[in-house]
């Protein structure tokens, strides 16, 4: 095949990607010599106080599990994440005709900003946001699912001997863990993409 005709094949083929909606991306992603971080969350003045440290734990969760990079607790470190929480919010999202509330649904957001002393500002994400419903009352869980059987905070027998009061606190701190979960993962997959 002539290198005119390779081309013109290249060419049609880029094309055909691009109208399906096919792109490349370029992702700058995280420089090499990075190896360690140090994780720093700020919470607004009037937030949950365990926010911020919950979150922190769980960043670091999620970086250790990753592998790419190896959080510390303390100083020194190859660069410093700071979490800005900019978003707190849980509210209830369903109601029966009693008024009860039926789902609840968290939301964090944060605006996330990777630096390293000498370089500045390696990587900035602002409104990185998760959101995670929760049913609170026992006739609107569904146990059989599998975001309920992959990680939820009770069993199936333990639902049955929670009053409505002690439900709804265990599904709004399951949702809350969740979230954070989330908000982590999002903050790490735009980091390392470079987005």
């Amino acid at each position: 095949m002539s290198a005119l005709r390779q081309m013109a094949v290249l060419v049609a083929a880029g094309l055909l990607a691009g109208g399906c909606g096919y792109h490349v991306v370029k992702a700058v992603g995280l420089p090499d010599d990075l190896k360690t971080v140090l994780v720093r969350v700020e919470a607004p003045p009037r937030s949950d106080p365990r926010l911020a440290d919950d979150l922190a734990r769980e960043m670091r969760r999620v970086l250790r599990w990753n592998g790419r990079l190896q959080p510390v607790e303390k100083a020194p470190a190859d660069a410093e994440l700071v979490l800005r929480i900019s978003t707190d919010r849980l509210r209830a999202v369903a109601f029966d005709k009693f008024e009860e509330v039926l789902d609840y649904q968290a939301t964090v957001a944060v605006d996330a900003e990777l630096t390293r002393d000498g370089s500045g500002t390696l990587w900035k994400g602002d409104r990185i946001a998760a959101t995670r419903g929760q049913a609170a009352v026992l006739g609107a869980i569904v146990t059989s699912s599998s975001a309920f059987q992959g990680g939820d905070t009770s069993s199936r027998s333990e639902l049955g001997t929670m009053d409505t009061v002690q439900l709804g606190e265990e599904r709004r701190a399951a949702a809350r863990e969740q979230v954070l979960r989330d908000l982590a993962e999002a903050v790490l997959a735009r980091m390392s993409e470079g987005l």
